[in-house]
């Protein structure tokens, strides 16, 4: 049920080819924060409680150090982001987010999603 409220909210930011400009894991994983831009602002996705966080990219996306790359110069469009319920042992209940960004492709599985404009 939550889920709904945060793929509600999600989509109100009109996110579709949003360039990502950030993605860091603070706290051994424990939080994973997506910054993307909006027309008069960024976005930032964090994802606190992760027990799962996964992403898949090419080989050669990574044969240049993503840290010498310049904004204009950053690959990763927002092409879909998906949240859903996540129902575990015990009744208890968790979020998966899937964003797909070309040619990344992230999971992340957690107890809590906040959306915050910066």
């Amino acid at each position: 049920m939550e889920a709904k409220k945060i793929q509600s909210d999600i989509e109100a930011l009109h996110y579709w080819d949003a360039r990502v400009l950030q993605m860091d894991t603070s706290f051994f994983g424990d939080e994973i924060t997506i910054m993307f831009e909006e027309t008069d602002y960024n976005v930032n996705l964090l994802f606190t409680g992760c027990s799962k966080f996964s992403f898949i990219t090419s080989v050669e996306d990574r044969l240049k150090p993503l840290k010498e790359l310049t904004k204009p110069q950053i690959p990763y469009f927002i092409q879909d982001i998906e949240v859903s319920d996540l129902e575990i042992e015990d009744g208890k209940n968790l979020l998966k987010c899937n964003i797909l960004m070309p040619p990344l492709n992230v999971e992340v599985v957690c107890t809590r999603i906040f959306i915050a404009k910066v």
